[in-house]
């Protein structure tokens, strides 16, 4: 698998503030990595040098295979950066705006035609083709600024936070385009401080803080790392109290909350220790109708992972 992203101890000062301090991270090729934290963490000044737009004030940053200070021009012809705030030309219509992109990054006139069709397909705005942009609502702006990106079909997306202020209708069509984009196997790097808009199709997640990359992973491990224990759901037909006293009598196993016949239960990170516990139950005569392990959202991991820093401060 070919990397994509390649940075080290990457930094970039402002005087005495630290935007982004010490960062290493390793994209490969067909990665979606949600890079997550509060505003003011360091996602977009991290975004800005990536796409050239920034120096790094020490460190260094490899994208694509190219350095981002000395190979930058190289850089800009192969990735597609939308930032958080973006003008189009809004006399345009869509197909022209689409064409005008497509001819920017030197594509033939028959190319740009067939990509920009091409595009206001992938994006759902096909039937506004020849309207102005002037008239399109915000989250329609925000599917036509990715459009304004596939037109030159980047190895590389980094999207910083595109669903910022839109309604809950716009933030689901803007999912579906990126969960595409997930689906192809295209390498995004997309952030966002609200997190429910990178659950689903993330490979991996970043999570920033501060300035610092806090974690960086697969999805599923950094889940589990930040866990530690599982919350287990059971649900049984009859005698809730029974099962409740089962739980409460072992030292390995805690009630977090009950509501009539379920229960949520933590238990350690250990496949042996649910068995058992399912075992003590179904012998105890208790009828088991629901025993599922609860995933940890991103929600979860952030708050989890943000609180120990918190403390380690």
């Amino acid at each position: 698998m070919s990397s994509v992203i390649q940075t080290q101890s990457l930094r970039k000062d402002y005087g005495t503030l630290v935007a982004v301090r010490d960062v290493s991270i390793h994209v490969d090729a067909g990665q979606v990595v949600g890079l997550i934290g509060p505003n003011g963490a360091g996602k977009t000044t991290l975004l800005r040098m990536l796409g050239t737009l920034l120096s790094p004030t020490s460190g260094s940053a490899a994208v694509l295979g190219c350095d981002v200070q000395r190979d930058y021009l190289d850089i800009r012809k192969r990735i597609g950066y939308l930032p958080d705030f973006f003008n189009l030309y809004k006399d345009l219509t869509l197909r022209e705006c689409l064409v005008f992109f497509a001819r920017a990054y030197g594509t033939d006139v028959t190319t740009a035609n067939d990509r920009s069709r091409t595009a206001l397909e992938y994006v759902n705005l096909t039937d506004k083709a020849d309207s102005l942009i002037r008239h399109l609502s915000r989250g329609m702006v925000q599917r036509l600024g990715v459009a304004s990106l596939i037109v030159h079909e980047p190895d590389l997306f980094l999207l910083d936070e595109p669903a910022s202020g839109l309604d809950p209708e716009a933030r689901i069509g803007l999912r579906r385009v990126l969960k595409k984009l997930s689906e192809e196997g295209r390498t995004v790097l997309i952030s966002s401080h609200i997190l429910t808009e990178l659950s689903g199709f993330c490979s991996h997640i970043a999570i920033m803080n501060k300035g610092r990359m806090e974690v960086f992973g697969d999805v599923d491990e950094v889940q589990r790392r930040a866990a530690g224990e599982s919350k287990v759901r059971i649900s049984v037909l009859a005698d809730a109290g029974k099962a409740a006293h089962i739980i409460e009598s072992s030292d390995q196993y805690s009630l977090s909350s009950s509501d009539g016949n379920d229960l949520i239960v933590t238990a350690p990170e250990d496949r042996n220790a649910l068995a058992m516990l399912n075992r003590q139950l179904v012998e105890a005569g208790l009828d088991v109708v629901t025993f599922a392990t609860e995933e940890m959202s991103l929600e979860d991991v952030f708050v989890q992972i943000s609180g120990q820093e918190d403390q380690n401060v």
